[in-house]
């Protein structure tokens, strides 16, 4: 049984896309998320990345996380030049993540691991205006 939810919302005037995922996260269901959600008319390949993995549990083996750097290899309308921080707050959180980070062989992409959004968003060079209008967002 599939029992992933994930949400994104673009935002062209920060840059950004912001992912947010819950439940169990298997490799096929995270792949399915990220087709669907490159077919978004606002989606391009430039936008910067946060990805708040803080309420999933990873279901992944490190096959998993290789199928998943193939993928993103066979499909290059994923790739660009992008800052992707992704928000763990779990061991298995960060183990998985840094697994990612390390696999990855783009080097238009940086990837960082962060325990909180503030430090994330820093990184991104999201200012605290912005961040106060993403507020209802998150509140989702």
């Amino acid at each position: 049984m599939n029992t992933l939810i994930s949400k994104y919302k673009i935002l062209k005037e920060n840059n950004l896309i912001i992912e947010f995922h819950k439940g169990v996260l298997d490799i096929d269901s995270f792949i399915k998320f990220k087709i669907k959600l490159t077919e978004d008319p606002l989606f391009t390949n430039s936008l910067d990345y946060y990805i708040d993995f803080k309420n999933a549990t990873f279901n992944l083996s490190e096959n998993d996380v290789d199928k998943y750097v193939n993928f993103l290899k066979e499909n290059s309308n994923y790739l660009g030049k992008r800052k992707v921080a992704l928000i763990t707050n779990t061991p298995n959180q960060v183990v998985y993540s840094t697994f990612f980070k390390m696999k990855r062989t783009n080097s238009l992409q940086v990837i960082e691991v962060f325990s909180t959004s503030i430090s994330a968003f820093a990184w991104l060079k999201i200012d605290d205006t912005s961040i106060i209008e993403l507020e209802p967002f998150f509140d989702e």
